[in-house]
């Protein structure tokens, strides 16, 4: 089996196209292969697949994707789940563009050892995988974002093959191919060369040299340009007569025409300044930063100079990049490269913008006496001088638009890049600014560049040990290469001791030379702060006391204590200065270090009371607003009363709350730990119960338990015991969810015994309520019954009509469950009209699923159909998967019990596939059990033995007696069907011993089973 990019993108199995339905599984199945043996994050798949408009249900929708490609692949091709993102595990060779790669990479290997047929052919080859433009049938958005680079390769490949059918000597058959090729990529310098000297060795000399003069009027025409020196060599050897492989093929220094000028100067220069600092050493990443610098030099603009403007925090590495594309690009310069550092944030006094033009004029060779002292005098002098030449011209550590204006060039092919940590955005109203904004490096060009510092082996023992380094270091390049300027020559062991103290120490401080501190991460923080206005320096200050990964705009505001629209002012301070990040969700983050650093100002500059106000306001805020959200969804009744905040969001629907709780899920996490830790246990435990129900609905379930143990001990701290009842009765739930029912029974009745000891009645009625269910999970449905009469009786005397309606809820499952359908089925009735009444759709849609069960057991499959059906909907909209698989797997068993058994497998499948996306063995047990069921139905008895095993396995991992016994039931009456009558006795036998205990009806029908198959 192959994968299939560079072209249609499908996937070749046995000779054959194996079609990948759909624009986004064809895009995620890309989109893994492109990134294949490596972890793609959430995130990217989501936006891969959606852009920036991802659905409430994009988690989920994206999982049954997956799990459809999963399907699709096998062969050993899988994909793999961890908890950052997902990895498609594929073999060498697994996809075309691995081919195409590998291929390249050996024809380029025999090109350079002297051996160009092999070379030729193998190119040949690699070409021939391309069956249209790479990555067709993908979302647009991704085909054009990530062909492009796929299509420079094969253009590369492509001109690398010409290379060697040249040296071949196949000049004649190449002048068709290259004259189309040229004419498809008229920038590309190397094409017109390859038919120059291809031309020339055909003997057709004057057309080699007209193809250079048409080439050198379009680059000047267009860009102001001349050509390179390539191609100027290539055009000097024609004009010599050298037609030598080497003349053509070898840089070298083009000789300056015989008026001694450079070729693209129309005015002699006063000097070829060379003024760039050093180039960077081990200089890693930033591919497309360089990639965007390289534009600038063919840039489609009307303006005369086009700036970049290299914008980014302190120590992310402005210079270097600046720098190292300085010197990569500088034969493209040949009038030279003025450098000057304007000091915009250092220690000392920024340069004026008159020092400036007054360094650059001195570095154009312009004697002392010959510079004017009026400052626009200096600037038109300055514009005069380089007007004709094509310079570069590097500004570093630029403050402001005032200071860099008067160093632009008015009409000149010259090119200036300016380096600052502020985006400069002034200079977009008056100038053709282009802004690169630089992050931190990427984790694996981290590590690249720690190992080439530290001379590590990538895939070597310490391989761990320097990607945690990198980590701690938060990626940032001057952070890294003062840790390996720390670690340089020093034992491995070095190394261990220094990530120990980074993990455990403040990190600024070790990485601060004692004997140099100005050179820091910390110093060079400083600076930016320093420049900050004070009311933007007192919310970074702030920010530190928020211990979530990213905030949003409300809840800054919130913590800060200002009205939005002066938060939102300070963020574009921040924001402009790199020390803030912003998303296109307006979520505010902050890098590592940086935190650091604005918790050593918060707690230098600011009084216990500012923290412990702006603590108070943030977390009042957020309890606030996670309970207006868990009111929207309608999902409990909340007895919970928490103090009412302004500014909160207003949730319009179910949809929009259950999209800030995803999108804040992690911050609220890190707030409860954080409450606990500063010893806010009210707002510690409050917060955690109420976002228990959230937590279960998207099967958040690790949260869940953590969380509630956060939870239960503030509560206990606190003294709270109302708070410590409502946090035991989670942990129940959370327990049941995981199909440890005795854990769940035990947590409701401790929970009960604290309501009963406060004489807390209505607290009483939910104790009773959780204690009833759990008594039925547990397998004591008599038990259960009796506690679930006592909790409707005692809701019934308090008058409360929502207590009252959830207790007959209740206790419709429980008649359910030992059979007494009708009785059931009239309280779900009445049930279904008060939940209709109050708006509450999750709890009408959980009344019509358990409805269509008892139909479906009493016999009546229509009505059990048209419940689901009604169900169905409802569930979806709640987000709940759980919710949808019982409402998808009570409809396939309806349709099952109808002979619609195609139409039952399509609504098990998918309630198989959502059950997989849960992680859940149980849920998904109780999935292949159903299948199994129709499958029995429907005569297939080996598919239906296949899911019976599995769902037995699943089963008897759990405590739930009754699945375990409707699983060996199910199973015993597949052997039986297959004429294995004692292997089904043993299944009997088992599932009549779990369920005869517990009084139900199944019991009996296991009973009868053995009898009718003539065993006692």
């Amino acid at each position: 089996m192959e994968i299939r990019l560079l072209g249609p993108v499908d996937v070749w199995r046995e000779g054959r196209s194996v079609t990948v339905v759909g624009p986004k599984q064809r895009t995620l199945l890309a989109v893994l292969t492109l990134q294949a043996n490596r972890v793609v994050p959430h995130d990217r798949l989501l936006t891969a697949l959606w852009g920036t408009k991802v659905p409430p249900t994009g988690q989920r929708l994206l999982h049954n994707h997956l799990w459809s490609l999963r399907r699709l692949l096998g062969d050993g091709n899988t994909v793999e789940s961890t908890s950052t993102g997902y990895a498609l595990r594929l073999r060498p060779g697994g996809s075309d563009l691995d081919v195409f790669v590998t291929e390249t990479a050996l024809a380029r290997s025999a090109l350079s050892a002297g051996d160009p047929a092999q070379a030729s052919e193998r190119f040949a080859g690699a070409l021939a995988l391309w069956r249209g433009p790479a990555l067709s049938g993908t979302h647009l958005e991704f085909q054009a974002a990530e062909g492009t680079s796929l299509e420079e390769m094969r253009l590369a490949a492509l001109i690398d093959r010409i290379e060697a059918d040249l040296a071949l000597g196949h000049h004649p058959n190449l002048i068709g191919e290259l004259r189309l090729l040229v004419t498809e990529h008229p920038l590309n310098e190397r094409l017109r060369g390859q038919l120059m000297r291809a031309l020339h060795r055909a003997g057709r000399t004057a057309e080699a040299l007209e193809e250079f003069r048409i080439g050198r009027l379009h680059f000047r025409e267009e860009f102001g340009l001349d050509p390179g020196d390539e191609l100027v060599r290539v055009h000097q050897a024609i004009l010599s007569g050298d037609s030598s492989a080497e003349t053509m093929t070898t840089t070298k220094e083009v000789p300056a025409p015989a008026d001694g000028n450079p070729p693209s100067s129309t005015v002699p220069p006063l000097c070829v300044p060379r003024q760039l600092p050093a180039d960077v050493t081990r200089f890693t990443g930033r591919r497309e930063a360089l990639r965007q610098l390289d534009e600038l030099l063919s840039e489609d603009s009307t303006a005369t100079v086009v700036i970049s403007a290299i914008a980014g925090t302190a120590g992310v590495g402005k210079t270097a990049l600046a720098t190292r594309w300085g010197h990569r690009v500088s034969d493209r310069f040949p009038d030279g490269q003025l450098y000057v550092n304007l000091r915009g944030y250092s220690g000392g006094q920024a340069v004026t913008g008159a020092q400036a033009l007054d360094q650059l004029l001195r570095g154009l060779g312009i004697d002392e006496d010959a510079i004017p002292h009026d400052p626009d005098e200096r600037a038109a002098l300055y514009r005069s001088s380089i007007a004709h030449r094509r310079m570069l011209i590097v500004l570093d550590n630029a403050a402001t638009p005032h200071q860099v204006r008067p160093l632009l060039p008015g009409s000149s092919p010259s090119r200036v890049v300016i380096t600052s940590r502020d985006s400069l955005r002034g200079l977009l109203v008056t100038h053709d600014v282009r802004l690169i904004v630089l992050d931190v490096l990427q984790a694996d060009e981290a590590v690249a560049l720690l190992n080439k510092i530290l001379g590590a082996d990538e895939t070597g023992d310490d391989a761990d040990l320097i990607a945690e380094l990198a980590r701690l270091c938060g990626y940032l390049p001057l952070a890294l290469r003062l840790a390996a300027a720390r670690l340089a020559g020093e034992p491995r062991s070095r190394v261990k001791d220094f990530v120990a103290a980074l993990r455990n120490e403040n990190r600024l401080t070790v990485l601060e030379f004692a004997e140099d501190p100005d050179i820091g991460v910390r110093a060079a923080l400083n600076l930016s702060y320093r420049s900050l206005p004070e009311k933007a320096k007192q919310t970074l200050r702030l920010l530190s006391v928020h211990p979530g990964p990213d905030i949003g705009v409300d809840a800054m505001a919130a913590l800060t204590g200002m009205p939005v629209h002066e938060a939102e002012a300070v963020i574009r301070t921040l924001t402009d200065a790199h020390l803030l990040q912003q998303d296109g969700d307006r979520r505010l983050s902050m890098h590592d270090l940086i935190r650091v650093y604005a918790g050593e100002r918060h707690e230098a500059a600011d009084t216990t009371a500012n923290h412990d106000g702006a603590l108070t306001r943030m977390l009042d805020w957020y309890r606030y607003t996670v309970s207006t959200a868990m009111d929207r969804l309608s999902a409990r009744d909340m007895t919970m009363k928490v103090v009412t905040v302004d500014g909160t969001p207003e949730f319009s629907d179910h949809d929009e709350a259950m999209a800030w709780l995803e999108q804040e899920h992690h911050v609220l996490m890190a707030l409860v730990r954080h409450s606990a830790e500063q010893g806010r246990h009210t707002h510690a435990w409050q917060i955690s119960s109420l976002l228990s129900w959230f937590l279960y609905a998207r099967n958040h379930l690790d949260d869940l338990f953590e969380i509630s143990e956060v939870g239960l001990s503030s509560a206990r701290r606190a003294g709270d015991q109302h708070g410590e009842a409502e946090i035991l009765s989670d942990l129940g739930y959370a327990n049941m969810f995981v199909g440890r029912h005795i854990e769940h029974l035990h947590y409701q009745e401790q929970a009960l015994g604290i309501w009963r000891a406060l004489a807390d009645r209505k607290g009483e009625v939910k104790g009773l309520r959780h204690v009833s269910y759990a008594l039925q999970l547990a397998g004591q449905p008599a038990r259960s019954i009796e506690v679930g009469e006592e909790c409707l009786a005692l809701s019934r005397d308090i008058g409360d009509r929502l207590d009252q309606f959830t207790a007959m809820d209740g206790l419709a499952i429980n008649y359910l469950v030992v059979g007494r359908y009708q009785e059931a089925i009239q309280l779900l009735s009445e049930c279904l009209v008060y939940w209709r009444e109050q708006g509450r759709e999750y709890d009408e849609a959980y009344c019509f699923v358990q409805m269509g069960i008892a139909h479906a057991k009493s016999g009546e499959p229509a009505a059990a159909l048209n419940c689901f059906r009604q169900a169905l909907p409802l569930s979806r909209s709640q987000g709940n998967l759980r919710l949808e698989i019982d409402t998808l797997s009570g409809t396939a068993a309806a349709l099952c019990r109808q002979g619609h058994f195609s139409e039952a497998f399509a609504y098990h499948e998918e309630a198989l596939a959502l059950a997989r996306t849960l992680r859940s063995r149980p849920v998904e047990g109780e999935v292949l059990n159903g299948l199994a069921q129709t499958c029995l139905e429907s005569g297939d008895l080996q598919r239906a033995l296949t899911h019976y095993r599995e769902a037995v396995t699943y089963a008897d991992e759990t405590s739930d007696a009754y699945q375990r016994g409707f699983t060996h039931t199910g199973l015993g009456d597949t052997l039986h069907a297959l004429g294995r009558t004692d292997e089904a006795e043993k299944h009997w036998r088992t599932a009549f011993e779990i369920l005869a205990p517990m009084g139900v009806p199944d019991a009996d029908a296991v009973t009868e089973r053995m009898r009718a198959a003539g065993l006692t």
